[in-house]
């Protein structure tokens, strides 16, 4: 016969791990549930925040652009000059514009990436299609623009997609050329090169071997030319016309010119080679009042030599740097004292 365990007065015994309290009210009674937190909003996070970062960690960087991948490495080469992305590649695309009798170059220099370099080429790709044959010039122009385009696109084509979290929003490629309505305006300046061809070849033109028609020439009847009389002639009668008598002319004397004058206005023309005299004739050193004229280097009666010009100065002491002067003649003006001039003088018969 077997005893049965004795039975617990205050329930089970506590669980192992220390916490007497985790098998609720020992005494039977139902524990409360815990009261409602504050409803979210207005102060209160509708989620509990994140939990920090353990001690001793670096902080965790945040995604890139908001597409949830991490920030991409940083890269040395180009970015895109659109979104940002890489990675790009340098390259140019063209546009061309017909305006009748003139035309305009589009012109959008990268980097660009993969997507918004595909997206540039196709736009003004399209845009020349359809603008670029209006003008003489654009019929060269616009082939030549489309073929630049080409090798553009093809730089463009080799790139890998951007790395994702590198690039912000991108131009939307759309799609390809060939899809779309402008592509329909190759068929012009094809057909006006069929045209042409087949004007040089004479397959436009009339064989010889078709019978040439004769062209009937109308006969034109020319009405007999009718006699007109003479118009009556008309005699004006005579007007007689008045007769005016002009005052007398008066008569003005002037003056008899007079001689210029040798003295004074001659000297103030003498330049370094020229010939000068005293004509007072008078043998001192210093004249206060001399009479100078020019002469001829040749006359035997030069007595001076003109070697060297000061302008703008009355200061005699300048000849002193012409070791060949041993004269002087200096010039003033009171009113003007910017025409003053010293000569330095050379005698000729020293």
């Amino acid at each position: 016969m077997s005893v049965p365990p004795p039975q617990l007065p205050y329930g089970a015994p506590p669980p192992d791990d220390g916490n007497p309290y985790a098998t609720g009210n020992p005494y039977g009674r139902p524990t409360p549930p815990p009261p409602p937190g504050p409803p979210p909003g207005y102060g209160y996070p509708a989620a509990p925040p994140p939990p920090d970062q353990p001690y001793g960690y670096p902080p965790q960087p945040a995604p890139g652009y908001g597409y949830g991948y991490p920030p991409p490495a940083p890269q040395d080469g180009p970015a895109c000059r659109f979104c940002g992305g890489f990675p790009a590649v340098d390259a140019t695309v063209r546009g061309h514009q017909g305006l009748v009798l003139a035309y305009r170059m589009l012109r959008m220099p990268g980097p660009f990436c993969r997507t918004c370099g595909t997206a540039t080429v196709r736009d003004l790709s399209a845009r020349t299609l359809v603008q670029g044959w209006w003008s003489p010039a654009s019929v060269l122009l616009a082939p030549i623009t489309l073929l630049l385009n080409l090798a553009a696109n093809g730089k463009v084509k080799r790139l890998p997609p951007p790395v994702p979290g590198s690039h912000g929003p991108q131009l939307d490629p759309g799609v390809p050329l060939g899809r779309r309505p402008h592509a329909l305006m190759l068929l012009l300046p094809l057909s006006v090169v069929v045209t042409l061809v087949l004007a040089a070849t004479g397959v436009l033109g009339p064989k010889k071997d078709d019978p040439v028609a004769p062209i009937a020439i109308p006969t034109v009847t020319v009405p007999p030319v009718t006699t007109f009389s003479p118009p009556p002639t008309y005699t004006p009668r005579p007007f007689p016309s008045p007769t005016f008598s002009m005052p007398p002319v008066p008569t003005i004397t002037l003056p008899p010119p007079t001689a210029p004058s040798t003295a004074a206005d001659s000297i103030d023309r003498a330049n370094p080679g020229d010939c000068l005299r005293n004509e007072n004739g008078t043998g001192a050193t210093h004249d206060a009042n001399p009479k100078i004229t020019m002469l001829p280097c040749g006359d035997s009666r030069a007595q001076y030599k003109v070697v060297f010009k000061y302008l703008a100065t009355s200061d005699e002491k300048v000849c002193e740097k012409q070791p060949k002067s041993d004269s002087t003649y200096t010039r003033t003006y009171s009113n003007l004292p910017a025409l003053n001039y010293v000569l330095c003088l050379q005698s000729l018969h020293g």
